[in-house]
């Protein structure tokens, strides 16, 4: 039977909260923090949204949960603060296991393009051109994407090798009915490779440092 934890075992979706970056601060109704942890742990397993998602993958199709570990803090590799993704689901195919790095997003974007991000500073630059050779990127033609969605990338296919498994997923679950964001993400899939044109669908997978690597884009609504 499937489980949530961050340091504890999650039973409902406030056992969150303590581990936000601003606690109560970060928990909103109409929010990313608090739809994302109302949607998998009232669920008590993958939410009906994200599985049919996951479905038009044939690789992913009846995919199980076997653990989702909220504001997972995952070390990039490099001197500077750990990617924390929203989610990250431990899931079992028919063929394998996979790591899923679930973003949950309502109407906040990306964070900054990296462009605004970089400073010129050698630990940026290092860990820049660390993130873009996992990714197969060039540094130098990046400034237009959003940080955040290369080390949360980047992070699902760490937390991958870590496991000593061959797929990662990094999944938006975007509660947006305006689709906020999703022209970044569009971007940020082209960029490496990735041929999505729209929400809905698992890409086609590409091979990163010899993982499997896939984007999805979930298109859900806030709770009620």
């Amino acid at each position: 039977m499937p489980h949530f934890n961050c340091a504890n075992e999650i039973k409902k979706p406030e056992d969150v909260i303590p581990f936000l970056a601003k606690g109560e601060g970060d928990w909103q109704k109409g929010y990313s923090a608090y739809e994302l942890a109302h949607s998998w742990v009232l669920a008590g397993d993958i939410p009906n949204t994200v599985r049919a998602v996951l479905n038009t993958a044939p690789a992913y199709q009846g995919a199980e949960l076997i653990e989702g570990i909220f504001e997972r803090k995952t070390d990039l590799g490099t001197p500077g603060r750990p990617s924390q993704t929203d989610l990250l689901a431990l899931v079992r195919l028919r063929e394998g296991r996979a790591v899923i790095g679930v973003e949950g997003k309502v109407d906040e974007p990306f964070g900054p393009l990296v462009r605004e991000w970089r400073d010129g500073s050698p630990g940026k630059e290092r860990r820049l051109a660390h993130l873009c050779e996992t990714l197969g990127l060039n540094p130098d033609a990046v400034d237009e994407l959003r940080y955040q969605l290369i080390h949360r990338t980047a992070a699902a296919i760490y937390e991958t090798e870590r496991h000593g498994w061959g797929r990662a997923l990094m999944l938006v679950h975007s509660f947006s009915r305006k689709r906020t964001s999703l022209d970044d993400f569009l971007a940020f899939a082209s960029a490496i490779g990735h041929a999505i044109r729209d929400v809905g669908i698992v890409s086609p997978p590409i091979m990163r440092e010899g993982i499997e690597l896939r984007l999805a884009w979930v298109a859900d609504t806030v709770s009620t």
